[in-house]
């Protein structure tokens, strides 16, 4: 069985934290996920002490992870492996916001995976360990919320016209209509926060809309799904969910409350 439970932090660490998450499961679970992408970082712990394995999309080679990890903003999918029993805890960034409270740049960050005590040393270890000592999920996020606050060293400085396009204000992000800026100075400006281009963000948030219909309308038409979100046709909105989830729309086995993990059934997937 598994448990989980969210928690959306209030002022100021919800300009920076979309929210805190929380899961535990009892027994060790028998099939694999593929992540798939949000442009967004994560900071995970884990409260136990069994590894877990996960690998990049397209690699046969498997690394494993435990302690605490980021997951740095991810422009398609990765794979876990079976995932053990225990609690696992962890913080979901808004796009462009991480930096502000890991202390590194978004651009280091993209599709990597890296360990929390490489960023913040041997505070990382102590805060893992506060939180074994309060593993229940209240208190979890009490505990995160207070720490991760006091991380926040300076003011998120991003520039007006990226949170604008981050809002959703600027259409399509219509450069040149909406900031002034060339092409190539707003790319510059967006990567420097984000740590990918406007035009893959905006097609991860196209794709992420399709994952959520499908995981709650298993049934709905792809055509209709494809003219809804934007997509030229439905062979458009096939070709990039297959890139970003590894599996067509009707391969696709998302839950309405994660639709942005896969789920493996055959072991065959993990090797």
């Amino acid at each position: 069985t598994l448990f989980r439970s969210r928690y959306r932090p209030t002022a100021p660490l919800n300009h920076y934290i979309d929210y805190i998450w929380w899961s535990a499961r009892n027994a060790r679970d028998t099939s694999c996920e593929h992540i798939l992408p949000s442009a967004c970082a994560q900071l995970v712990f884990a409260l136990h002490e069994t590894p877990i394995a996960y690998r990049r999309n397209g690699s046969m080679q498997s690394t494993t992870w435990s302690a605490s990890i980021v997951h740095g903003p991810q422009s398609d999918f990765y794979v876990t492996g079976y995932k053990p029993a225990g609690v696992v805890v962890g913080v979901s960034f808004r796009p462009g916001c991480a930096s502000a409270v890991l202390g590194v740049p978004a651009s280091e960050l993209v599709n990597q995976h890296v360990g929390l005590e490489a960023l913040w040393g041997v505070r990382a270890r102590h805060l893992r360990e506060q939180l074994l000592e309060r593993s229940e999920c209240a208190k979890v996020f009490h505990l995160l919320e207070r720490q991760l606050i006091a991380r926040v060293s300076k003011p998120l400085l991003m520039h007006p016209a990226v949170a604008d396009c981050l809002a959703g204000n600027a259409r399509h992000c219509d450069i040149r209509r909406n900031t002034g800026y060339s092409p190539k100075h707003f790319i510059f400006l967006f990567k420097s926060s984000v740590g990918i281009t406007p035009a893959q963000f905006h097609r991860i948030q196209r794709f992420k809309q399709v994952a959520r219909r499908l995981a709650s309308q298993p049934d709905i038409r792809l055509a209709d799904l494809a003219a809804e979100a934007g997509y030229a046709d439905q062979a458009h909105l096939t070709r990039d969910f297959r890139e970003f989830a590894g599996v067509t729309p009707r391969q696709y086995q998302g839950r309405p409350e994660s639709p942005l993990h896969h789920t493996v059934q055959s072991s065959r997937d993990w090797t």
